[in-house]
């Protein structure tokens, strides 16, 4: 029997394709990404993460399993984490928070949107991109390698198997909260949320604003 989250992979798949093959991920695997491309990503990256720590606490809220709804509060405390370790790492404290881009704002108004207006895994389903696309990324990324530290480390982080570990926890919630729901719309939100992944890395290769 195919699950919900094969439904979804099987609907993303050419959008994750394009991904994978994107300028963006394509030099930085090479080490050949400019430094300005990669800052550009990093200081988006941390004004998306400030939102989806609130994201997944309004979500929290929602969830109907208690052991759900710690898992998502500590994957809510984990961006304000992640925050900091790209500020150190990478930026060296120095950098200046901006103004989400276009691209960035629209994507964390459907995530907004989704968790506020809907159900529970209508919520998860919109969510559950930025989990999942990464882990694949880290792992594709990771067969590759890099020439460049910097960006080496960035791909050791995303396909490392304590992150795979919880986008397999949140992949079982998604299958399970999915049961008696509309699948099709679900499989739609995540689709959507594949393609606002897509166009982060876009904007950020192209310095959009």
């Amino acid at each position: 029997m195919v699950s919900l989250t094969d439904s979804m992979w099987e609907t993303a798949k050419p959008i994750y394709q394009r991904t994978i093959e994107h300028p963006f991920l394509k030099e930085l695997a090479d080490g050949s990404l400019s430094k300005d491309r990669f800052d550009r990503y990093l200081v988006e990256d941390i004004a998306y993460l400030r939102v989806y720590g609130e994201v997944l606490t309004a979500l929290a809220a929602k969830a109907p399993k208690a052991e759900w709804k710690a898992f998502l509060l500590k994957g809510a405390a984990g961006c304000d984490t992640e925050v900091q370790h790209i500020h150190k790492t990478y930026l060296g404290g120095k950098a200046k928070e901006k103004t989400p881009s276009v691209a960035n704002a629209a994507y964390l108004k459907f995530l907004r949107d989704h968790v506020s207006k809907g159900s529970f895994a209508e919520g998860l389903a919109a969510v559950l991109p930025c989990y999942w696309i990464y882990w694949e990324v880290g792992k594709t990324l990771k067969q590759r390698g890099s020439k460049d530290a910097r960006y080496q480390r960035w791909i050791d982080y995303y396909s490392d198997p304590g992150y795979g570990s919880q986008v397999t926890q949140v992949l079982a919630m998604m299958n399970e909260a999915g049961r008696g729901v509309e699948g099709k719309k679900l499989v739609s939100i995540f689709a959507v949320g594949a393609e606002h992944e897509y166009q982060f890395w876009h904007s950020a290769y192209h310095l959009m604003r």
